[in-house]
């Protein structure tokens, strides 16, 4: 697989909603860190929905969604989790999950209801929620004497590098966080000078 520095996620939660015959699908989708976050939001749409028949639902992990997982919750086979995983997966979206809260109506929907709910749920909610760029980020730790400190400076303001805290006592230490696609070059510009130690995460 292509190496890359950017994948799209969504921005926050949203919802989509989706009837038929009388039962009710309310499709939750969020941004997710990593499958423990995945099961907090699970636990919490739960207790939040907690007279829903159904809590069926599915996630993507991974830069470029290596990681996904569904689940039925009781529903026939391959009838809920896997049409929310495939309306995430259109979205071409990772770092997100969906939950989707079933509330039966009295009437069977049949298998091909099933997946058109679940399904249409999920990219009702995801057609709601905000896509957006992200991009991966490298830690990059340089430890340096003061008088070395316009010249990291400089490099920072070069190569528009987030500095997350400076540290300064008998000497200073940076603690940095540089777009990934960029990390050969920034340590290439910082061993210009070599009273700078470099470290990376």
């Amino acid at each position: 697989m292509k190496e890359t520095d950017s994948f799209l996620s969504i921005e926050g939660p949203a919802l989509g909603v989706y009837k038929d015959k009388g039962s009710k699908f309310n499709a939750y989708v969020f941004p997710i860190q990593n499958e423990e976050s995945f099961k907090n939001q699970l636990h919490l749409i739960k207790s939040q929905e907690s007279n829903a028949r159904h809590h069926c639902w599915a996630f993507i992990l991974g830069e470029q969604g290596e990681l996904s997982k569904s689940n039925d919750d009781g529903e026939p086979g391959n009838t809920a989790g896997a049409p929310i995983l495939r309306a995430l997966l259109k979205a071409k979206t990772t770092h997100v999950g969906c939950v989707v809260a079933r509330y039966f109506g009295g009437t069977k929907l049949g298998v091909p209801g099933l997946i058109s709910a679940y399904g249409g749920s999920a990219e009702e909610a995801m057609k709601n929620a905000s896509i957006t760029k992200k991009i991966i980020r490298n830690k990059l730790e340089l430890s340096f004497d003061y008088g070395h400190i316009s010249f990291v400076e400089g490099v920072i303001n070069f190569h528009d590098i987030q500095v997350i805290k400076r540290e300064q006592k008998e000497n200073v230490k940076y603690h940095l966080l540089v777009r990934r696609s960029k990390l050969d070059k920034v340590i290439e510009h910082v061993q210009e000078n070599h009273h700078i130690a470099i470290r990376t995460h």
